[in-house]
């Protein structure tokens, strides 16, 4: 067998020995990561709060399909071309080391920032949260959208940190503004109460991440997409509120988000 069908029968082999979307497994002295396709269309009911939404903040319908996710859910090519397009254009993501119709293979580029935050003392998850706030910024400045930046999707190898998972196919659809927003609050709520982070730690962190973030992306458009939203954010967070006993941290992000958010002027 040549090097990529040796490659692809570890893979196989990885996947057969411990079933998982994606997992990391050694071959020939490098360390690589197979990823398996996830058929995820979203449910009726979320695609048109979906819409409504995107139409209450952006003013543009968008067709059904589209957020259906249809594409993202159905193809393994769609997150693979994107990490090859990133990768073109100089953002730090895994190499594609190949890909089947089945699963992809990427080079290993460490562990993801969540687990890493579990033992990391208040020190360091302060300026590193911080530079990951940073970096997003300048990643949006570029022209980029993640369309999952939660602090589970960033990994961080020998000082440096990467970006992965890029099923979501949404910003190729929206306003860039819309899906780099998106990006931001999916970021911002990922580290509240993550970890070590108590509520008390969010308020006071998650101000100082958005500072961070607007001093490397100072776009006006971002902020006029978080005024917009504010009175909808509000609402949900004001119903929400009244389950939140019987959750144990979701509605608490929640909470919290809508109240630092409210801030952004």
């Amino acid at each position: 067998m040549n090097e990529e069908q040796t490659l692809q029968a570890a893979a196989r082999a990885a996947l057969a020995a411990h079933p998982s979307r994606a997992l990391v497994f050694d071959h020939a002295g490098r360390r690589y990561v197979v990823k398996k396709l996830a058929a995820k269309p979203r449910k009726l009911l979320q695609t048109l709060f979906m819409r409504w939404l995107v139409k209450r903040l952006t003013g543009q319908p968008l067709p059904l399909r589209t957020l259906a996710l249809a594409e993202a859910a159905g193809s393994m090519d769609f997150e693979a071309n994107r990490l090859k397009a990133l990768a073109k254009a100089g953002v730090r993501v895994p190499r594609v080391a190949l890909a089947t119709p089945e699963f992809f293979i990427l080079d290993y580029c460490g562990t993801v920032v969540a687990t890493l935050l579990e033992d990391w003392p208040a020190a360091t998850w302060r300026s590193e949260l911080a530079k990951l706030a940073g970096e997003l910024g300048e990643f949006h400045r570029a022209g980029q959208w993640h369309g999952g930046a939660q602090i589970k999707n960033i990994t961080l190898h020998d000082g440096l940190s990467y970006r992965i998972d890029f099923e979501e196919n949404f910003g190729e659809f929206l306003p860039l503004s819309a899906a780099q927003t998106a990006d931001l609050v999916l970021f911002l709520n990922s580290i509240s109460l993550a970890g070590p982070i108590t509520e008390s730690e969010s308020r006071q962190l998650l101000p100082q991440l958005l500072d961070s973030y607007f001093a490397a992306n100072p776009d006006p458009e971002i902020k006029q997409v978080i005024c917009r939203a504010r009175p909808v954010l509000k609402r949900l967070a004001t119903v929400a509120g009244l389950f939140q006993r019987w959750s144990k941290k979701g509605i608490r992000r929640v909470l919290i988000l809508v109240d630092v958010l409210d801030g952004v002027k």
